[in-house]
């Protein structure tokens, strides 16, 4: 049974969709309307929009659109109920659980995100037992130096040293072996046997850009146990090249007027400088920088100030990991620490107004790569020269801001001593092979379009105009019937709209969207909501719209009639072939006096 049509009203009014969207992506205002880049497909140019008016989205590169609902199920890989509940739960709206599932029927992602959040209840439990979480207190309190308050905040957990602590107490809550195995929480030996993931750990729980535990981090608390750390497998709700720790709170922290994002490697770092002040601050899992992190970055910040431990293996590290940023055409600098020190040391010790100044004197990552280079190669010989030389073009090539390129140039001609124009040349050559190996690896173009799929969108933009104008829906009603629409789901449609009208219903963008179960349809339907025009526009785009269907209907008749002549032409049915050629003779009269 579905969810009540005035309880998914009630939640969609209380989410604005300007306001959802937003935690997730920064909208710019365009017009009357909200644009940013794509969240579905990478992009340079924004294709985004967002109606505030109409409570629309319409993602122009990626053909997706619809309403709040139908954003979190696309963004989040949502099922329907899955997205009524998040946002009945965003607006404190208790759900009709019976109106549409029982709790045994939820979905497994929902089960798993429960599971998660009752796993780090449990690990925060054992945190403060005075006996199982005395090891994990002493280590985070007494050898760190973070403060109750943190752990609190953060709320930083342990897993006890037994086997089946975890699993014990997922049973308990009713979780099946399979979904606590599926959600990577527990293993299972070759014998069968089922143990915790973590033991004897010190556990910091990951939270996804909504602030849904989804994963967690281990820290171990005897050198006898495991690597050092431990973060949990992917699973159906983490992916680990998407997953920032902090971003959702670090989101909320950016400086709108210098939007820039802190990156450190470890949890404990995050820890330090989040509670020394500076919140805009993500930590990476201790896995590399990936190109879908840094486009989640790039929703939120448009510069990155990425902190690398001083030793020969930071180094190596910034070389290796900041052109990511650079490819993604994200800005990008970096802090290099004093050697055997990371950033949780630093500031303990230096406290946070030395590493204020650092950041203020952070570093370019091309000046940077220059320097060490430099260091690397000898500049005098011709070979180091080359190697300095085609390493930078390198990294040039990915630069696509021309005021940055220019500079970078010039930058590079004064340190090396060589003629910036010879080192322009080199580089457009740089670009032209970068370019033959993208172009080798593109699909090929698309066919044309047919003939049907332009008679479509005719229809598709008569019904958008109705959905839009009061005027026109009442003007489309008397001017078509359903017969003047071929595709089954515009017809279908077409007469729900009529419905709507005679039943006094509001018809309104969302509650019209609602009713169509075709994605493709649904989606053309909502990029018409992103556009901006005056009533005089619509006015004549509808008038285009009822010719052109009108036409081809008329034409489509016809074609069916022709071939009829001919059959009764070679078959000299002289009586029904006057007759065909009068329906003919009047349908061609209808066609011309359409205006």
């Amino acid at each position: 049974m579905k969810y009540d049509e005035g309880f998914l009203d009630q939640v969609r009014q209380a989410n604005d969709i300007v306001d959802v969207i937003s935690g997730y992506i920064p909208l710019k205002r365009a017009g009357r309307n909200f644009k940013a880049p794509s969240p579905f497909k990478q992009e340079k140019t924004p294709s985004f929009f967002v109606s505030p008016e109409k409570q629309i989205f319409h993602c122009f590169s990626s053909h997706i659109g619809g309403d709040v609902f139908a954003f979190l199920m696309h963004y989040e890989h949502l099922t329907f109920p899955e997205a009524v509940r998040r946002l009945a739960e965003r607006a404190h709206i208790p759900v009709p659980e019976t109106k549409y599932v029982s709790g045994s029927e939820r979905s497994e992602k929902e089960k798993i995100y429960e599971m998660y959040e009752k796993a780090a209840q449990f690990y925060r439990k054992c945190f403060l037992n005075p006996h199982a979480g005395a090891a994990a207190r002493d280590y985070l309190f007494q050898k760190r130096q973070f403060t109750p308050e943190a752990a609190e905040m953060f709320q930083v957990g342990c897993a006890p040293s037994n086997w089946q602590g975890l699993y014990d107490f997922l049973r308990s809550k009713g979780f099946s072996d399979e979904l606590m195995i599926k959600a990577r929480l527990v293993s299972q030996s070759e014998k069968g046997r089922i143990f915790d993931l973590f033991r004897n750990r010190l556990l910091f729980p990951i939270h996804s850009i909504q602030g849904k535990v989804v994963a967690f981090g281990g820290r171990v608390l005897s050198d006898s146990d495991g690597p050092k750390y431990l973060n949990s497998p992917e699973n159906p709700i983490f992916y680990k090249r998407r997953e920032l720790f902090g971003l959702h709170l670090a989101k909320r922290h950016v400086d709108r007027e210098y939007p820039r994002i802190i990156v450190v490697e470890g949890y404990l770092d995050f820890l330090r400088l989040f509670g020394a002040g500076f919140k805009a601050t993500v930590a990476t899992l201790g896995t590399a920088l990936s190109s879908e992190h840094v486009r989640v970055l790039k929703r939120f910040a448009e510069e990155a100030v990425v902190v690398y431990d001083g030793d020969k293996a930071g180094i190596s590290a910034a070389l290796r990991g900041m052109e990511v940023f650079l490819e993604e055409g994200m800005g990008v600098k970096l802090i290099l620490l004093p050697q055997g020190m990371d950033p949780d040391d630093f500031v303990r010790t230096q406290g946070a107004e030395a590493f204020q100044k650092l950041l203020d004197r952070s570093q370019d990552f091309f000046d940077f790569k220059l320097q060490i280079l430099m260091e690397r190669y000898n500049a005098r010989d011709t070979m180091g020269l080359m190697r300095i030389i085609n390493d930078l073009l390198e990294t040039l090539v990915k630069v696509e801001n021309p005021i940055l390129v220019d500079r970078y140039l010039k930058s590079l001609s004064g340190a090396l001593a060589v003629d910036e124009n010879s080192l322009r040349s080199e580089l457009l050559k740089s670009k032209k092979r970068s370019e033959n190996k993208n172009t080798k690896s593109e699909e090929p173009a698309g066919v044309p379009e047919p003939q049907a799929a332009q008679h479509a969108k005719d229809e598709i933009m008569a019904l958008g105009l109705m959905i839009d104008q009061a005027a026109i829906r009442n003007r489309a009603l008397a001017d078509f019937s359903e017969d003047d629409f071929e595709i089954p789901e515009l017809k279908q449609f077409f007469r729900e709209l009529g419905q709507m009208n005679v039943s006094g219903q509001p018809v309104t963008w969302p509650l019209a969207l609602d009713r169509i179960h075709n994605d493709s349809v649904k989606n053309d339907l909502a990029a018409i909501a992103s556009f901006e025009w005056a009533l005089e526009d619509q006015a004549k785009a509808y008038e285009d719209c009822r010719m052109n269907i009108k036409r081809k209907k008329i034409e489509s008749k016809l074609t069916g009639l022709r071939q009829k002549i001919a059959e009764l032409e070679k078959q000299k049915k002289l009586d029904e072939l006057t007759a065909v050629m009068k329906e003919y003779q009047d349908l061609l009269k209808q066609k011309k006096a359409i205006v």
